[in-house]
């Protein structure tokens, strides 16, 4: 939907040009030499005024914060027959303004003019005498001294109003189209990146609005046209733009700044309690500083996004070139408006038109960041699609493997099963009709052991795959302890076994799991200890996290295989060097782990210079 709404910028660029164009047809101001003298005392009269050096002002004039009263000096250059002249302040913010002008009439006394009504610095009407007229201005605000003062013929005001009223329709117009985008933005997405991004798009618009006195064309109601609203909108202002950047912080992953932006709008939040019932003049001063310290930080934070956007090589180069061009400009206009809010820079004229420009940079920007982050989305939206339907096929491919392996060792564990039953079967038939002198049933003994062995790796084979299968489903039930441990009697070499410790309890486990755990520890003890040493079974009360249980440590002798590593020994096929020379898959210890992890618990092998130790935990009934 984003790709569609960008057509709105063919219109927007239209209203643009307009705008520029009009600029080029500026109302003649019959000013032609200003001057400034501030007045520290705020008590000298318009005579101790006149006899005071004056210095040379621009068009602008910017004098920051402070409690003097300044008098401005105009000298004017009245054509003739012009006919009342209109005087024009602009932003028409000033608490107290006097014009002090002479009379129309040869020897007539001079008048007094006030303009401290923002409708009457809008537009005042005055008679001069044709030819250069010296006008005095005394001002006094609470807020910054920003004073654009003209005094113009009425054709030439009419002319300003045009040109006035065209730049507010271009604004508008622009503003309008962005509007209504991030309406159905968050409606239909009802995010906090939209919804902020929304709230700082009309905060700068009726910024704009109340800045130049516009609002009396929209409505009526007295306090929108007064300075109070304008002032607390400049606070309001600073609030959205931390707030917007905050959530685009969130979005792109800077949480530490995030969390550093949302205490700057917190103070912004106490400074517009602090206008309504603290010193006005002191808050707006220090809003003034704290507000463009944060602008440059927030540009700063803004200029890094713009430097990992523009390494971005899936977006085009005119594309980037583009937008990087806006980002210098925007960052450009806005550091020059702040240098001069806090007088690092002399002159206003830029800072008046500041606001008219964000009509500009903010809709561009929005509509921009708008642009990208659909453009991000959607392509994260194919991959994980793509990544998705390649996670399906693989997963189908396994599911189809596993099964096909499973018929496989199914098939090929019946077929081994049968030549070596009867293998064991007929072993087991000739040693009962051989001799025990007879050296034949050496051999016989030795052909029963080797069936054993792949007896039991047919049987470890078995176990795996069904693990793999997740064919051995865990149904926990109070067991005796004592029907666990009397399993390990059906083990050959059995009576190499000595127990220790509690028999007489039960625990809450799995039998059947529990049982190839315990089968896989003590076959392992009894095959890796040395021929005839003892295999120590000992079973302890340990403290587990979820309340009491047992350990079962069994313990054997370390043998020529050595001790194993703890790091690899429950690891699938891993058998340590000395350990090859024995029958085995290396699949004992890492299914025993296996099941253990099924029932909530490990295994756990230690070691020392003499024995091997391992660990198998259950929980008590």
């Amino acid at each position: 939907m984003i790709f569609r709404m960008l057509k709105v910028i063919k219109l927007y660029l239209l209203v643009f040009a307009i705008w520029l164009t009009s600029g080029a047809a500026m109302a003649k101001d019959l000013v032609v030499d200003r001057a400034i003298f501030e007045d520290v005392t705020a008590a000298m009269s318009l005579d101790q005024v006149k006899a005071a050096t004056f210095d040379p002002a621009p068009g602008v004039i910017f004098e920051r914060f402070s409690r003097s009263t300044f008098w401005v000096r105009l000298l004017v250059d009245a054509p003739a027959d012009a006919g009342p002249l209109a005087v024009r302040i602009r932003p028409t913010l000033l608490d107290s303004a006097m014009l002090y002008y002479p009379a129309a009439e040869a020897g007539g006394s001079e008048r007094v003019l006030d303009l401290s009504a923002r409708s009457a610095q809008k537009d005042a009407r005055i008679e001069l005498q044709p030819g250069l007229s010296t006008l005095y201005l005394r001002a006094e605000s609470i807020g910054a001294i920003l004073i654009h003062a003209q005094v113009m013929t009425q054709a030439s005001g009419m002319a300003q109003d045009l040109d006035d009223y065209l730049e507010l329709g271009a604004v508008l117009a622009i503003y309008a189209l962005l509007t209504v985008i991030m309406v159905g933005l968050v409606v239909m997405r009802r995010d906090s990146l939209g919804v902020f991004f929304f709230v700082h798009l009309l905060v700068c618009l009726v910024l704009y609005i109340l800045v130049f006195g516009f609002f009396e064309t929209f409505l009526a109601e007295d306090w929108l046209h007064g300075k109070t609203a304008t002032r607390l909108t400049v606070i309001a202002n600073f609030l959205s733009f931390c707030l917007l950047m905050q959530s685009v912080m969130g979005y792109v992953g800077m949480r530490r700044l995030q969390r550093w932006t949302l205490f700057a709008s917190a103070i912004y939040v106490v400074l517009m309690v602090l206008f309504f019932v603290a010193d006005r003049h002191q808050v707006l001063r220090f809003t003034s500083v704290f507000g463009a310290l944060t602008t440059f930080a927030l540009l700063g934070v803004m200029l890094g996004m713009f430097v990992g956007f523009s390494k971005n090589k899936s977006i085009s180069l005119v594309a980037r070139l583009i937008a990087g061009f806006l980002v210098a400009l925007f960052i450009a206009i806005v550091c020059r408006s702040m240098l001069q809010v806090l007088g690092v820079l002399e002159g206003g004229a830029f800072l008046l038109q500041s606001p008219a420009w964000r009509g500009v940079f903010i809709p561009l920007g929005l509509v921009g960041f708008l642009w990208q982050r659909d453009r991000v989305q959607n392509h994260a939206l194919v991959e994980s699609q793509i990544e998705k339907a390649i996670a399906e096929v693989q997963m189908k491919d396994k599911t189809q493997r596993l099964a096909t392996q499973s018929q496989f060792m199914a098939m090929l564990m019946h077929e081994l099963k049968t030549p070596l039953y009867i293998i064991q079967v007929a072993t087991s038939s000739l040693s009962r009709h051989i001799a025990a002198s007879n050296p034949d049933i050496k051999r016989l003994d030795n052909i029963a052991r080797a069936a054993d062995d792949i007896n039991f790796i047919i049987d470890r084979c078995v176990q795996a795959d069904r693990l793999d299968q997740s064919d051995l489903p865990v149904h926990k039930t109070p067991v005796a302890l004592k029907t666990l441990l009397s399993e390990v009697k059906n083990i050959k070499g059995y009576e190499r076994i000595t127990c220790s410790g509690i028999e007489q309890a039960k625990v809450v486990t799995d039998f059947q799991y529990a049982r190839i755990i315990l089968i896989n520890l003590v076959t392992n003890a009894l095959k890796y200890s040395p021929p005839e040493s003892l295999i120590q079974l000992s079973v302890q009360e340990a403290p587990l996290m979820a309340g009491q249980g047992l350990t079962i440590r069994i313990t054997n002798a370390v043998a020529g295989a050595g001790r194993p590593d703890p790091l690899k020994v429950f690891t699938r096929y891993y058998r340590a060097e000395g350990a090859k020379k024995e029958v085995g898959a290396g699949l004992g210890l890492w299914l025993a782990n296996s099941l253990a992890v099924k029932l909530g618990s490990e295994l756990r092998c230690s070691s020392d210079a003499e024995y091997v130790h391992f660990d198998f935990q259950l929980e008590l009934s």
